[in-house]
């Protein structure tokens, strides 16, 4: 009888982790909850667009888009926000109407699970390698690399003095100066970083922060530094659509992902991470 009485509790304690909502509390990655706590600490630091006062947009500022960083501001932190009329995802076609439609948010960071799944699911193993992301902002992809990966050197490239000062003190708080170095500088004139770079990410880098002649020039920078065989580009959006008709022929290879979309958690929007595309260098 006592065995059986076991062996029912046993049964009662599996179908729980099978079916309690309560499982994702239960089993939360440890390195997901360090990473939102990055998060919660600059997210009272900074503007709620992400974009500082010492930074100037060259695009995206229609009345139709509003700039909001995935990485501070997951959905469910932008739903409570919304909840509260401190934010709204519409914006109003007839002023005083109900017609309505969504805004256009531009994000110039990956939320904390597209990270994961591009550092564990997406990218081959970084053991031992040198991830290297240009214009770092938040330093998001960089801490994601150093929670996520064995790359043994990463790297963040970033204009910003402002933002070099958030990220200094993030990894000073959380421990991470033996793996992560900022930089604070232009990426036109860091060739040996990109060519020493095993992975290399872009994400919305020039298009909204860079125009006319000096960004072309920090394409030039990436398309005549990112040239060792075997090297890993990391863009949103894709080369083709940054770069157009000024794409070298022959430079790159794009490598097509799939993942099991059965397995994604809520908090992952599957159509943000298929903005990621991934390019090995022939």
């Amino acid at each position: 009888k006592q065995w059986y009485q076991r062996r029912v509790r046993g049964e009662d304690f599996i179908n729980f982790l099978k079916n309690s909502e309560e499982l994702d509390d239960f089993v939360k990655d440890s390195r997901i909850t360090i990473l939102e706590s990055i998060a919660d600490e600059i997210r009272g630091t900074v503007p709620r667009s992400g974009i500082l006062g010492s930074e100037r947009l060259t695009r995206g500022e229609e009345s139709t888009t509003a700039h909001i960083d995935a990485f501070l501001y997951p959905d469910d932190v932008v739903d409570e926000l919304c909840e509260k009329g401190e934010m709204s995802r519409n914006y109003c076609t007839a002023c005083g109407s109900h017609a309505t439609q969504k805004l256009d948010l531009i994000s110039h960071s990956y939320s904390v699970w597209e990270l994961k799944w591009i550092f564990t699911k997406i990218l081959p193993s970084l053991d031992g390698k040198v991830v290297l992301d240009v214009g770092s902002r938040f330093g998001c992809a960089l801490y994601a690399a150093a929670e996520f990966t064995g790359a043994t050197r990463i790297v963040g490239v970033e204009m910003n003095g402002e933002l070099c000062r958030i990220q200094e003190a993030v990894c000073e708080k959380f421990h991470y100066q033996d793996r992560i170095e900022v930089v604070e500088g232009d990426i036109r004139i860091q060739g040996q970083l990109l060519n020493n770079a095993d992975v290399v990410m872009l994400n919305n880098v020039f298009e909204h922060f860079v125009e006319g002649e000096a960004q072309a020039k920090c394409w030039d920078a990436i398309t005549g530094g990112v040239r060792r065989k075997g090297q890993v580009l990391v863009t949103v959006p894709s080369l083709e659509e940054s770069l157009g008709e000024a794409m070298p022929g022959g430079w790159v290879e794009e490598v097509p992902w799939d993942v099991d979309e059965d397995l994604a958690p809520d908090e992952l929007d599957m159509d943000s991470l298929r903005d990621v595309h991934i390019y090995k260098i022939l």
